[in-house]
């Protein structure tokens, strides 16, 4: 972290920011973890709302190879100033719409952090280790309309099952559900008349929910007590 030699004015600020902060509604669902998050327009809207006069922020965004990187900078008008470090995100497919995903959730992330808004909802690691959901019962459909919009070619499709295939193994899930939870999510309807549009929603999903498995595996492998020295273990032994 990098700050000025002084940081007595936006230490009162970001006091006043969290005295005066008004939670934001979670008004965006995750179906694979059965929750609710605060999407990154509401965190900001939430932020900008509480600011008190001649505090502002700003984040800093760069990529660097298949991650994204953003870092947090609180600016006051005395001319202090706070640089958080960066939070840096996988990107899991070398395309825009997977580096457009990272930065969403990596500046809501570090917004979310800095400010204190509650924009996940804590389940102390819980959801990193259930079972992968039942698949819902098949229900039949009529034909699928025909799309004038560009269709998925088979090479897309089959990047997409391997990238299914790779979440679910780290997911500890099984691709049919892992597949179906997506489908939903992206609001796709047929994966034979799957548009790019499509793809990319579902790719979109896959993305996010990766980053949110990770994120909450890491939460929870922090709580875990820290491993007995050697010294400590001969003297409870009593050699």
């Amino acid at each position: 972290m990098k700050k000025s030699e002084n940081i007595s004015e936006i230490a009162k600020a970001l006091n006043e920011v969290r005295k005066n902060i008004k939670q934001p509604e979670k008004n965006a669902n995750n179906p694979f973890f059965k929750s609710k998050y605060v999407m990154l327009e509401g965190v900001v809207d939430a932020i900008d709302k509480a600011l008190p006069k001649g505090f502002a922020y700003t984040q800093e965004v760069t990529s660097d190879g298949n991650q994204i990187s953003v870092s947090t900078i609180l600016l006051h008008e005395s001319g202090q100033y706070i640089q958080f470090d960066p939070l840096n995100v996988p990107v899991t497919k070398n395309d825009a719409q997977a580096f457009g995903s990272a930065e969403t959730y990596a500046r809501r992330y570090t917004l979310s952090a800095v400010f204190g808004v509650t924009s996940d909802v804590d389940d102390d690691g819980n959801s990193a280790s259930k079972s992968a959901p039942h698949e819902a019962p098949h229900k039949r459909r009529g034909a699928p309309k025909k799309s004038s919009k560009p269709m998925a070619s088979q090479e897309d499709k089959d990047m997409l099952k391997d990238k299914i295939a790779a979440l679910s193994k780290e997911m500890a899930m099984e691709p049919k559900p892992l597949t179906v939870a997506s489908m939903k999510n992206a609001k796709v309807t047929s994966w034979k008349e799957m548009t790019k549009d499509d793809l990319n929603a579902m790719d979109h999903e896959l993305t996010t929910e990766l980053m949110e498995f990770r994120q909450k595996s890491e939460k929870k492998d922090s709580k875990k007590p820290a491993d007995e020295s050697t010294d400590e273990l001969w003297d409870k032994l009593n050699v």
